[in-house]
């Protein structure tokens, strides 16, 4: 089947049409008659096990189905299955466009309904149109009417903003306005006292140039007095002066002292005038700054107030007032009558705006009629996919039940001979025959029951429900009629199996074998291998042998015995009849 070296590549189709020819009756042959075959020749333990498991009814039918292989129905139920869940997609498409469509049906029809309520009469329409070009002055067509009149409207809502700003500075403006000859009196008032101030500063003596500050002469008269004290203190040292170490006589030095008490008299009273005259200078400069301030500050008082009457005014006339004829009220009253305008526009302009609304109505209404039209086409989508969904779930349930009533013939022809093969077995002591019921419709279920309809997973052992599905396994295997291939491998079938069932189980090795079945069996127990080698039906040597597998020196798995098995004898295979025959 494959090439050398490529153990797993994928089997060349013609070596397998070949080999299929040889083993099977290709006239009658199912759809992989070699994967079922191998599927029901291979007897492996697991096998066994699951079909001796706690199993529900249904899911015992759907093991038993796999293990006698699939049919054509199964492709056909797979098809049915693909085409339930293309139209169930359909389905749903089909469902989402009728909604889709019938949500765009209802818009349409509000807005249709929204675009009548907003049509007028066509005299109305008129008489807005005449007021609306007597406001713009123009008399534009209708269809180039509404960009003037939005215009106008911009220019009145802004005008109507500017006398908001207008009427909130009014109060402002009047106070500054009242203000401002008061102002423009306090710097006049103010420039006269800083021209006295000026005045009187310039009246005031000159300070010569070369003059000492008064300070400055306070500090030297007494420093002269304290030159005196200390020499009053001291007095003359040896005949001389302790200050100038001139040699002088008491009253010379009397008369020195004298003399100097006097020049400090003479400074102290230069620096009282000298102060005094520094301090009219100085109260003259404070006055002058003083009234300086005065007049800069009168003059900014007057300089604002005048700014606030000037824009007031500035604005004012930008709004088309004259200067001095601005009032609240006058102001109040041309903003309610740019008002009643601006409300007069914005109506006359929304009438003339339901001319468009004819347009709209059309195309609204074409809307509604293509949404209607993509309804009904949606439900006739709608209703031909419900129909395909229908067919195609009755077409599923139909390859279903089809493929049930396959299996279950294939089932009819396996379940007897799996009796058979249970009596052979003798799994219970007591319950020696087995019956088996398929029920259900599009689901199905097999029942197996022994005695008074007891069901055997409550009544069986793990042992004696392995020998079940062992029985179940063969029968599958013996029922492929097809089948050329005569072998059977058996892979270590007693686990769990008392040794009264694994003797059966030899009996019925035997049977096969002398029916002309090729039995491998795998083992572990040798014991059990020496009873199934004895108990063979070989005639000749090379008919059968045992080969014994275990480690080698290196631990690696390897044949460590081969040996045909001797014939039985012949005296232990006669049967009754021949003994009579031969007699």
């Amino acid at each position: 089947m494959t090439s050398v070296g490529a153990q797993f590549e994928i089997p060349d189709t013609e070596k397998l049409a070949d080999l299929t020819a040889k083993l099977c009756d290709v006239t009658v042959v199912p759809r992989a008659p070699l994967t079922q075959l191998c599927a029901t020749a291979i007897i492996r333990d697991e096998h066994i096990a699951s079909l001796s498991l706690d199993l529900k009814e249904a899911d015992r039918y759907a093991l038993w189905r796999d293990a006698l292989g699939t049919n054509d129905a199964e492709t056909w139920i797979k098809r049915g299955s693909e085409l339930v869940a293309l139209a169930k997609r359909r389905f749903a498409v089909a469902e989402q466009d009728v909604s889709t469509a019938n949500t765009e049906v209802a818009v349409a029809a509000r807005r249709v309904d929204e675009v009548r309520s907003k049509l007028l009469s066509d005299s109305v329409v008129a008489e807005a149109i005449q007021r609306l070009r007597a406001l713009v002055n123009s008399q534009a067509p209708i269809e180039q009417l509404a960009g003037p009149a939005r215009e106008y409207i911009a220019g009145l809502g802004a005008e109507i903003e500017g006398l908001n700003v207008l009427a909130d500075q009014w109060t402002s403006a009047n106070a500054a306005r009242s203000q401002v000859e008061i102002l423009a009196a306090a710097v006049r008032g103010a420039a006269e006292e800083r021209d006295r101030a000026e005045a009187a500063l310039a009246a005031l003596p000159a300070m010569p140039a070369d003059s000492t500050a008064a300070s400055e002469l306070a500090t030297q008269a007494r420093d002269l007095v304290a030159l005196v004290t200390l020499g009053r203190r001291l007095g003359l040292r040896d005949g001389g002066c302790p200050l100038c170490r001139q040699g002088q006589s008491h009253s010379e030095f009397e008369h020195g002292m004298a003399a100097a008490e006097i020049i400090a008299r003479r400074i102290n009273e230069q620096a009282a005038r000298e102060a005094e005259r520094e301090e009219a200078r100085r109260s003259a400069g404070l006055k002058l700054r003083s009234a300086d301030d005065a007049v800069q500050f009168a003059g900014s008082a007057h300089a604002s107030a005048q700014s606030t009457v000037r824009a007031f005014d500035d604005k004012a006339k930008s709004l088309g007032f004259r200067r001095g004829v601005v009032t609240r009220d006058r102001i109040a009253e041309r903003m309610r009558q740019r008002r009643r305008i601006l409300e007069q526009a914005q109506n006359n302009l929304r009438i003339i705006e339901t001319l468009r609304l004819s347009g709209e109505l059309e195309r609204t209404q074409r809307i509604n009629s293509t949404s209607r039209s993509r309804v009904a086409r949606a439900q006739d989508r709608f209703g031909r996919a419900r129909k395909a969904e229908a067919f195609a779930r009755a077409l599923h349930d139909a390859a279903r039940r089809a493929a049930g009533e396959s299996v279950d013939q294939r089932l009819e022809r396996v379940l007897p001979l799996m009796a058979e093969l249970y009596g052979r077995l003798r799994p219970h002591p007591v319950w020696r025959d087995i019956e088996y019921a398929i029920r259900g419709d599009v689901r199905r279920f097999l029942k197996l029951q022994v005695g008074d309809q007891l069901n055997p997973q409550f009544v069986f052992s793990s042992g004696q429900r392995r020998a079940t599905g062992l029985a179940f396994l063969l029968s599958a295997n013996l029922s492929l009629t097809w089948s050329r291939w005569r072998s059977i491998l058996l892979d270590d079938p007693v686990q769990h199996v008392d040794d009264f069932r694994a003797v059966h189980l030899a009996e019925l090795a035997a049977q096969l074998v002398a029916d002309g079945r090729q039995i491998i069996c795998a083992v572990e127990d040798p014991a059990l291998a020496d009873l199934l080698c004895r108990r063979l039906p070989i005639e000749k040597l090379g008919e059968a042998k045992r080969i014994t597998l275990g480690p080698d020196d290196e631990g690696a798995i390897a044949k460590l015995d081969d040996r045909s098995l001797p014939p039985l004898m012949r005296a232990g295979l006669f049967d009754d009849s021949e003994q009579s025959a031969a007699s």
